[in-house]
């Protein structure tokens, strides 16, 4: 692309709209894809709590939220979340009252791995920008 030193401003600027909608959306929505896949396998590999039957950890995954994509950025959200057995994350990471009196510990095993994503999602997102 030839330009003169007049319009050489706006063909900067048109060239970095041009990456910033295209290369680097797409960039960092397959690097958030990529970080929600991460946290996903994570918790399937199980937490410090012993489980009976192993549907617990089988059945995390993870999806695209359709109503908190920005419209502005055009960015995917992603969700990491247990298809069938939801009821059992809040009362296995916050520990809860045992049936016969006392209370049955708290095993964090979403905290963790939660508190790991931002830093997974940034080199994720720049080594897709870097290529």
């Amino acid at each position: 692309m030839r330009t003169s030193i007049d319009g050489l401003g706006d063909a900067i600027m048109s060239q970095l709209e041009e990456w910033t909608n295209g290369e680097l959306k797409q960039a960092v929505n397959e690097g958030l894809k990529e970080t929600a896949a991460a946290a996903e396998k994570a918790l399937k590999q199980g937490g410090p709590y012993t489980e009976r039957t192993g549907k617990y950890t089988k059945d995390w995954t993870h999806d695209v939220r359709g109503s908190r994509a920005s419209a502005i950025t055009g960015l995917n959200g992603y969700s990491v979340y247990n298809k069938k057995n939801y009821q059992l994350t809040h009362l296995l990471e916050k520990g809860h009252q045992a049936r016969n009196g006392g209370r049955v510990r708290a095993f964090e095993h979403i905290g963790p791995v939660n508190d790991t994503l931002g830093e997974l999602a940034v080199q994720k997102i720049t080594q897709k920008v870097r290529g």
